[in-house]
């Protein structure tokens, strides 16, 4: 039957296997993009919570809890915060993660089933842009901590005058030569680890990388706490004594919406590691670990700088001079070399464990979709490379609260709500987690739409951040506007989600899939049998 039937579909205990290649689809095809076959299927439960400890367990995240204090909020809120935005996060993260997992695709060709298979390249270059954004970060991190241990290791005396003042964003004025020079070492080798760890061969790699970071970075964190606590003879109480009034409501939502977007460039990307999942279930609970890892790594944060004020090595004269912790500047100059070295090298893994699955492998997938024929997954790193070091979001970062929460957190958190909105309303109520996987590769399949376009979701999109842009883009200066920004991803999520599934519903689909229904689910007559009778289907050629 196979010689006469071109194109196999088939269900095995809920992941769908398609080996059928298109090469004469050059445009939306390409071997980095085609569904991971059966032998690939391999990553367990452990393999996603390794993932997650090499994504989490950074410096942002340790500094986090503290950009909660100088936004005005105390330290049980930032701590309830940090665990529920991360739990709001990680529910759509899950769901889009449910679809690399049953396909076997990374995100760019799931989202060709939202947005129509041209579309979707308007939110994979967004996710892209954001994420390669986040590498510029803590390659900048990266470069910091290699640059303090070169201080170290050689004896370079640091100047009093500097003390207290050379963290994120100054310290290349001050030594430019070293820190760029370090710069650029990290860059290279980060492009060596992807240039040995192609998707075509399960990426095992950085699989690797994983399971040998995981433990480092652990040991590197807790040890860095360690050090903070017993220099303070454990003594926090300072934390304790700001802001026990608690933050206004917009800073509280502010920061709540600021913890959501902190991973929702994830939320779009996880497909991309998923894809090679051996079952839902080693996704779904190799993830769950996530938000506990994160509210632990902020409290440790925030115990570490209410030390660091008891000792007076960094002062608090107002909630904003929180901002100003910076824990590698710190560890370099209060803590003996056999010490901060090994502390500062586990940091150095650990942020490049996270540039490396956070920020790196998706922009991959984006930008090769652009042009499948010539750009391979390898190569869109290359380029997003080069993006992220246009963007210099590191900027933002280093240089205050509001920079940091309003103009980078919120400003594209709010861009991937739409992303999101828009993935988890259509998957899970338009098509009831099933689709048709072999027309996510023809050009007049059920996912071409309109000239390759799901206008419901454009318009969804658009209409959903000119709300909640309204307010800091001077359309309006209401109070019910800032409050829509200060909440912008699950602002921008539910108004793209809700405005995308009454688009469809009700224009759409009705014209141009013709088939099922908002009571049934708009699923095809041969997705529908594949489900059902969880037998084989096999397609005539129609290439």
């Amino acid at each position: 039957m196979d010689n006469d039937w071109e194109e196999k579909v088939e269900l095995i205990d809920g992941q769908v296997f398609y080996e059928k290649k298109h090469p004469k689809q050059s445009y939306l095809w390409n071997p980095d993009i085609h569904p991971s076959p059966k032998n690939l299927r391999t990553w367990r439960a452990p393999t996603y919570a390794y993932i997650w400890v090499s994504m989490a367990v950074i410096v942002p995240t340790w500094t986090l809890s503290t950009v909660g204090m100088a936004m005005g909020l105390n330290w049980i809120q930032v701590l309830v915060y940090m665990f529920l935005g991360n739990v709001i996060i990680l529910i759509p993260t899950i769901i889009q993660s449910h679809g690399g997992a049953r396909y076997g695709l990374p995100e760019p060709q799931l989202t060709r089933t939202r947005w129509g298979i041209y579309a979707a390249q308007v939110p994979s270059w967004i996710r892209a842009i954001i994420s390669m954004g986040w590498w510029g970060v803590e390659s900048f991190i990266i470069a910091e901590a290699g640059t303090y241990i070169y201080f170290i290791a050689s004896g370079v005396h640091i100047s009093s005058a500097l003390l207290g003042k050379i963290g994120p964003g100054v310290l290349p004025l001050y030594f430019p030569g070293l820190f760029w020079g370090v710069f650029i070492a990290v860059i290279v080798a980060q492009i060596a680890i992807f240039y040995i760890s192609p998707p075509t061969k399960g990426q095992t790699p950085l699989r690797i990388l994983a399971k040998v970071a995981t433990p480092i970075m652990i040991a590197s964190f807790f040890g860095m706490f360690y050090l903070f606590a017993s220099a303070g003879n454990f003594n926090f109480t300072p934390i304790t004594t700001f802001n026990t009034s608690g933050g206004s409501a917009l800073a509280q939502i502010a920061f709540l919406n600021a913890n959501v977007a902190y991973w929702a460039t994830m939320a779009v990307s996880m497909p991309d590691y998923t894809r090679f999942a051996k079952s839902q279930y080693s996704q779904t609970v190799g993830q769950i670990p996530m938000p506990f890892l994160m509210v632990t790594i902020g409290a440790l944060g925030l115990i570490s700088a209410g030390v660091a004020i008891n000792l007076g090595w960094f002062h608090v004269t107002s909630t904003l001079g929180f901002f100003s912790y910076d824990p590698l500047e710190l560890l370099a100059i209060h803590f003996p070399a056999y010490f901060s070295i090994p502390i500062l090298f586990g940091v150095i893994v650990a942020t490049f464990s996270v540039n490396v699955f956070a920020n790196s492998i998706a922009p991959g997938y984006d930008i090769s979709n652009t042009y499948p024929k010539r750009l391979t997954w390898f190569r869109g790193i290359l380029i997003g490379i080069a993006i992220s070091i246009i963007v210099g979001a590191y900027t933002a970062y280093s240089s205050s609260v509001h920079d940091y929460v309003f103009n980078w957190l919120l400003t594209y958190g709010a861009l991937l709500g739409v992303v999101e909105g828009t993935i988890v309303f259509d998957y899970l109520i338009l098509r009831r987690l099933k689709f048709n996987i072999r027309h996510l590769y023809k050009k007049r399949g059920f996912y071409y739409f309109w000239k390759g376009i799901n206008p419901a979701a454009v318009i969804a999109g658009i209409v959903a951040i000119i709300i909640t842009y309204a307010y800091p883009w001077g359309l309006s200066h209401a109070y019910a506007f800032e409050v829509l920004f200060n909440n912008s991803w699950i602002t921008a999520f539910l108004i793209s989600g809700v405005l995308d599934v009454i688009l469809n519903v009700v224009w759409i689909l009705p014209r141009y899939n013709k088939f099922g229904s908002l009571r049934t689910g708009y699923i095809d007559d041969e997705t529908r049998t594949l489900f059902e009778t969880k037998k084989p289907i096999f397609i005539k050629e129609e290439d």
